[in-house]
């Protein structure tokens, strides 16, 4: 009954998505204007007749935060758009979510509805709670408040130069050291064939037919099950980039910052594609906040241009 509950509350998030997404760029071409996240949450989040007030507003929020980046690139690559994704994430905000005495952790819903309770194995309580869809069911992400704890030992500064067949190398002024891609890249290329094997199926079969539809609802459990695995990877190996900057005594970090690098070279299809699945905003991101939380003063360097004299 409980994922029942949450089948529903995840297919409203995704229908929600799009009707954003279809109404934001429609008022774009329409009125040559971007509607803002507070006019787009009265009109379509407010009062929403399935998802809880603060849920459907984060939806919002995640649409926003997606354009907000599409923004900081300089309106390069792919702005967000309509999806096909049967589920989308649910996000509960402070305000949603309380830990009560006996260690279950309730999320609100919408009056009338039972709330979603989770045995909770933390004794504090999270400030935001995801929950989203994969191939084994429901998978619950909480985030909490945490303070940085100055863990350096030294004074070094590092560079990291963030590559497709090495993730990061980086170099410390007398000892550097990479953080090897091969894993990553192997998820990738698994996924890209998976892709194509099942779009193959999946054209084959009558658009809209049950053979169709059930064949659109296992690829995307199979290629969230393969992002699942992606996002983990690149959460280990960031935790391991700041583990060895502490080793070393390292107290300062610059990264370079890549953005646009793929909108500016064209390599062959094959080497674009890798390009264009590169992972390294997420994986830049990772470190940062990692590092910056173990004491380690963190800054992004420009290095527009710099790939095309030294690929």
């Amino acid at each position: 009954e409980g994922n029942q509950q949450l089948e529903r509350l995840s297919r409203s998030s995704a229908d929600l998505w799009n009707s954003i997404c279809k109404w934001y760029w429609r008022t774009v071409d329409r009125q040559d204007q971007w509607l803002s996240k507070t006019a787009m949450r009265r009109w379509h989040c407010k009062g929403h007749d399935v998802l809880p007030s603060q849920t459907a507003q984060e939806v919002a929020e995640q649409f926003y935060e997606a354009v907000g980046s599409w923004h900081d690139n300089d309106r390069k690559g792919n702005p967000p758009k309509r999806s096909d994704k049967t589920y989308n994430v649910l996000r509960w905000t402070y305000q949603g979510v309380t830990l009560r005495d006996d260690g279950v952790l309730r999320l609100s819903t919408k009056r009338g509805d039972d709330s979603i309770l989770i045995d909770w194995p933390a004794r504090e309580e999270p400030r935001t709670v995801e929950i989203g869809k994969t191939s084994g069911g429901f998978v619950v992400r909480a985030q909490y408040d945490t303070e940085p704890v100055d863990r350096t030992t030294g004074n070094k500064v590092a560079g990291i130069d963030l590559g497709e067949k090495h993730l990061a190398a980086v170099f410390t002024g007398g000892d550097a050291f990479t953080v090897n891609g091969g894993e990553l890249r192997a998820l990738r290329h698994y996924q890209n064939s998976l892709k194509a094997k099942l779009n193959a199926k999946i054209d084959r079969k009558e658009r809209g037919s049950n053979r169709w539809n059930k064949l659109v609802e296992t690829k995307q459990e199979q290629l969230d099950h393969i992002d699942n695995k992606i996002t983990d990877l690149l959460h280990k190996l960031s935790r391991k980039t700041v583990e060895m900057l502490l080793e070393r005594g390292v107290s300062a970090v610059a990264i370079g910052d890549v953005r646009g690098i793929r909108d500016r070279i064209d390599y062959g299809k094959k080497m674009n594609q890798r390009l264009h699945q590169w992972a390294y905003g997420e994986f830049a991101r990772m470190i940062e906040y990692k590092a910056k939380l173990a004491g380690i003063t963190v800054e992004r360097v420009d290095e527009a241009y710099t790939s095309q004299e030294c690929p």
